[in-house]
C-alpha cells in the first residue's frame, strides 16, 4: 500500500467513488420501480374487492415511493452534472496552465516588458474565468436536493392513473387469452360434433 497517492491515483479514486454513489442511487432507483409495482397491484386489489381502507394504505405507500423516487433521479441527475462541471473546470485549469507556459515561453524569447503585463492580466482573466466556473459548481451542489414534486392533487391524480393504466392493460391481456382458448374450445367441439 503506497503512503502518497498522485494527483491521478486521487482523481482516479474519487472519480470511482462518484461513480460507485451514481450506481448505487441507480440500485435504489430500480428497488424502488419494484416497490411501485407491488403497491400498485395491492391497489388494484384492494379496489377491485372495494376495501377502500387498504386502497388508501397502498395509495399512501404508493405517494411515498413516488417522492423517493423522483428525489433520488434528481439526485443522479444533480451528482452527473456536477461531476461533468468538475470535469470542464479541469480541462479550463489545464488549458490556463497550458497558457500559462506558452506565456513563460514567449517572454523569455520576447523580454518585453508590456507582453508580461499583458499576460498577467491574461492569467488573472482565465483564473477569474475558472473561480466563476467553481461558483457555478458550489451553487449547483448546493441545490442538488431542490425538486419540483408537484402538488398533491397532481400526485394523486397521477397515481390513480398508473393504478387504472396497469390494471387495465393486464385485464386487456388476460381477456385476449381467455377469447383465444374460447375460439379454440368452439373449434373442437365443432370438429367433434362433424
Amino acid at each position: 500500500m503506497k503512503l502518497f497517492k498522485s494527483k491521478a491515483e486521487k482523481a482516479m479514486e474519487a472519480k470511482l467513488a462518484i461513480r460507485q454513489g451514481i450506481n448505487e442511487l441507480k440500485k435504489c432507483d430500480r428497488s424502488l420501480e419494484k416497490k411501485k409495482d407491488e403497491l400498485i397491484s395491492y391497489a388494484q386489489e384492494a379496489k377491485k374487492q372495494g376495501i377502500m381502507q387498504q386502497y388508501g394504505v397502498a395509495v399512501s405507500g404508493l405517494k411515498m415511493v413516488y417522492a423517493y423516487q423522483k428525489r433520488c433521479k434528481a439526485m443522479i441527475l444533480q451528482i452527473e452534472m456536477t461531476e461533468s462541471m468538475r470535469d470542464l473546470t479541469t480541462m479550463s485549469s489545464q488549458f490556463v496552465k497550458l497558457m500559462g507556459n506558452v506565456g513563460k515561453e514567449v517572454s523569455k524569447v520576447t523580454k518585453a516588458t508590456q507582453f508580461l503585463k499583458n499576460q498577467m492580466d491574461f492569467e488573472k482573466g482565465m483564473l477569474s474565468a475558472e473561480t466563476a466556473m467553481e461558483q457555478l459548481e458550489g451553487f449547483l451542489e448546493g441545490s442538488g436536493m431542490a425538486f419540483e414534486a408537484g402538488t398533491e392533487a397532481d400526485i394523486d391524480k397521477e397515481i390513480e392513473n398508473m393504478i387504472d393504466a396497469t390494471g387495465a392493460a393486464k385485464i386487456s391481456v388476460l381477456d385476449e387469452e381467455i377469447d383465444r382458448r374460447l375460439a379454440e374450445s368452439e373449434k373442437k367441439r365443432s370438429a367433434l360434433k362433424e
